[in-house]
């Protein structure tokens, strides 16, 4: 029973305020780009439409700067004067000419025009000549409404540029913690939110006035869309792992298993669900085969156990034929991979964190090349990176603030992780182009447990 109370500890750790670091947090990332960004240049909304006032057209524009901006690819040039006259030049071969833009260090521009609630997008590539036009969009005047649109744009211009998909368009779910005196005496309540990439149209989706934590997204298939999620909840004392709907409603339990079931990660196939559970007096890794529409597909199996050791935090390789976790089996929190299979025999597990000894909450890249994870460094909690290439790890990011529960978006470039310090936890991107992380959330109440999936 004192492991498993350690383990506890350890869980909810991301719970208390930390007294490691200061009021204000400056957190860098430190390992050097893969990628240079390139410039792009986004003119102001040329209007001719009276529906709109000029300073919601500004919020237009910088929504799509925003999602240009941080999308690892390209950086916003500063509006001038001349670029403007260039871009809207009645003659659209002076307006796109290529040695001009060129010789504004610009490889990228894109044009917006408004008329008769209707914009009307263009992007233009100075290195080949090339201008694509999209389809233009109806702007409501609703901003929540309308940046979904421009979400939805951003990524038509990131693939038109670079034959990549981008993730604005994308969500990310959270546990959301605020001080709430409940009738059994606890302070605390916790619920699953979700809120767009931006950190923009966050709305509450679980409501069950207990703890609610550590969603998962249940993968899309090439089928049909997935509205569902995994998430662990205390409404029945014990921690469960509950079955949730983007739509709203009760979340459905599952997994029959007496005991404390923790950490739940499902994988890509959506055949699986592995999760912690100390069922059998050790908080042992555990597998349940899953059906997304039916549910839990009969009994769970342990996974992997080891004497007098504690495991957590599993995550599936993008085939789903390995899961990484943590484990004190060798003394401190290390970082193992096992099959995703069970047997009979125990698995030989392969310890990939090597360099520091507490090390927690690893994610597998959808690409497969890299994992992240949080690892104590000097006192404090920062985002590690281990290649599976190279064998090395990376320390990514650096400064004030522990720095937890990282998790890769679609694209396998940019991390949403939580960053608490004496003020609070609050969620944070970044992307391995770019030095520096980008705060989502603010206001009241701790924010942690990241999960990022597409819409």
């Amino acid at each position: 029973m004192a492991r498993w109370f350690l383990f506890f500890i350890f869980f909810l750790r991301a719970f208390a305020f930390s007294a490691e670091a200061g009021e204000s947090q400056e957190i860098r990332v430190q390992l050097a780009t893969s990628s240079p960004l390139q410039t792009i240049y986004v003119g102001k909304i040329q209007s001719q439409d009276a529906s709109f006032d000029p300073s919601y057209l500004a919020q237009i524009e910088a929504v799509l700067a925003y999602d240009l901006n941080y999308n690892g690819s390209t950086k916003v040039s500063a509006k001038s004067p001349e670029k403007e006259q260039l871009l809207f030049s009645k003659d659209p071969a002076a307006a796109f000419h290529p040695s001009t833009w060129k010789s504004f260090g610009i490889p990228f521009v894109v044009r917006l025009q408004m008329a008769n609630r209707m914009l009307a997008i263009c992007a233009f590539n100075s290195q080949n000549g090339s201008l694509k036009s999209f389809p233009e969009l109806f702007i409501s005047g609703d901003l929540n409404k309308d940046r979904q649109q421009i979400h939805k744009i951003a990524d038509a211009i990131h693939k038109a540029l670079f034959n990549q998909e981008g993730v604005a368009n994308s969500r990310i779910l959270y546990s959301y913690q605020i001080k709430n005196p409940r009738p059994d005496g606890s302070e605390w309540v916790s619920e699953i939110w979700e809120c767009d990439w931006d950190g923009a149209n966050a709305r509450q989706l679980t409501h069950d006035g207990s703890y609610s934590v550590t969603p998962v997204i249940v993968p899309h298939s090439h089928r049909f869309t997935n509205d569902r999620f995994l998430y662990v909840s205390y409404k029945m004392g014990q921690p469960k792992i509950f079955l949730g709907s983007l739509k709203g409603g009760a979340g459905k339990r599952l997994i029959d298993l007496r005991g404390n079931q923790l950490l739940p990660a499902i994988s890509p196939q959506r055949d699986k669900i592995a999760f912690i559970c100390d069922a059998g007096g050790r908080t042992d890794l555990f597998m349940q085969p899953f059906n997304p529409e039916t549910g839990e597909v009969g009994k769970p199996a342990q996974l992997y156990s080891y004497p007098r050791s504690t495991q957590a935090s599993p995550t599936f390789s993008p085939d789903g034929s390995k899961i990484a976790f943590v484990s004190d089996k060798d003394s401190g929190m290390r970082i193992y991979v096992i099959p995703a299979s069970a047997s009979e025999k125990r698995a030989n597990a392969v310890m990939i964190s090597k360099q520091n000894r507490e090390n927690s909450c690893p994610c597998w890249s959808p690409d497969g090349t890299k994992l992240a994870y949080s690892a104590k460094t000097n006192g404090i909690r920062q985002i590690w990176i281990y290649d599976f290439s190279s064998g090395e790890e990376s320390q990514l990011t650096s400064g004030s603030g522990n720095k937890e529960n990282p998790y890769w978006a679609p694209d396998s470039k940019h991390l949403v992780f939580n960053s608490t310090d004496a003020s609070g936890s609050e969620l944070y991107i970044v992307n391995l182009n770019q030095p520096e992380a980008v705060k989502i959330s603010r206001g009241l109440g701790k924010k942690h447990y990241p999960t990022w999936g597409p819409r």
